[in-house]
């Protein structure tokens, strides 16, 4: 292996929502690194074992994962308890968990807006609080945004202004931990594929599969792995003059206005001269 292969070899690292989906992915990369890896879920304790027997396999040094409701404010305080006594020393945070009402806005309720922004926000000031006093010179944080800030998604505008909120989070936590050798920075990965999306799709997923395909320029969605490269770069030391910047990884589907292409409609425009 590089040099570059082997930066996470014995490095600790936090995940939230870590047993399943893209922060799956992050820890699997990070596995083959023979990193230590504290992941929480909210449920299902049964996919949480099998992944952390599957992440020992791949070849992490040490997996403890942990059922953590944190949309609650007492659960956030006990996963930094939990997470201090996994080590005294995090190199790497990813700030990855995410849930909401999915409901029109005129429709939430107060308890919608307290959950979903103590997931994405709270908890987020709460994790800057303890990684000041666990993460070393050197160390990174990595926030995972969504689609939801750039465009309108249906029943997703709770969760894209909590989304949002992380983002400019993620600028302002940066500016302040920089001082102290923490970089801090997030990606924003559009649409993929996971059991979430498929969950709030339902029978649509083939037809919105197709749509966000035409979306990018490659005609394709994204495999999970693609984005938590991205996610791991930005955790490695290659990444190091990138400060407090949300990373578009979307294939290129924001710019995109294909729906409008007379090309693919089989036109042929013909400009002025």
């Amino acid at each position: 292996m590089s040099g570059n292969e082997l930066e996470f070899s014995g490095k600790r690292a936090v995940i939230t929502g870590g047993t399943q989906g893209l922060g799956f992915e992050v820890a699997k990369l990070l596995a083959t690194q023979g990193a230590e890896l504290f992941l929480s879920y909210r449920s299902q304790e049964a996919k949480a074992a099998a992944a952390r027997e599957e992440l020992l396999a791949l070849g992490a040094k040490r997996v403890v994962t942990g059922a953590f409701d944190l949309t609650e404010v007492s659960a956030i305080q006990g996963f930094w308890v939990a997470v201090a006594k996994f080590s005294p020393q995090i190199d790497i945070y990813i700030h990855n968990a995410a849930a909401t009402a999915f409901k029109p806005l005129l429709q939430i309720e107060p308890h919608h807006i307290d959950k979903t922004f103590n997931l994405t926000v709270k908890s987020f000031v709460m994790a800057l609080k303890a990684l000041r006093g666990l993460m070393p010179a050197g160390g990174a944080i990595v926030t995972v945004s969504g689609m939801d800030t750039l465009r309108a998604v249906p029943l997703h505008g709770l969760l894209g202004s909590a989304k949002a909120a992380l983002e400019n989070l993620t600028a302002h936590a940066a500016h302040e931990l920089g001082p102290f050798g923490i970089r801090v920075n997030g990606v924003n990965p559009g649409f993929f594929d996971s059991e979430s999306t498929r969950k709030y799709l339902g029978p649509a997923v083939p037809l919105v599969h197709a749509a966000v395909s035409n979306q990018s320029p490659f005609q394709r969605l994204p495999e999970l792995r693609e984005i938590a490269d991205v996610i791991l770069f930005l955790a490695s030391k290659r990444s190091s003059w990138i400060c407090g910047q949300t990373l578009k990884v979307d294939g290129g589907a924001d710019f995109s206005m294909s729906e409008i292409n007379p090309a693919a409609a089989g036109a042929s425009p013909k400009g002025r001269t």
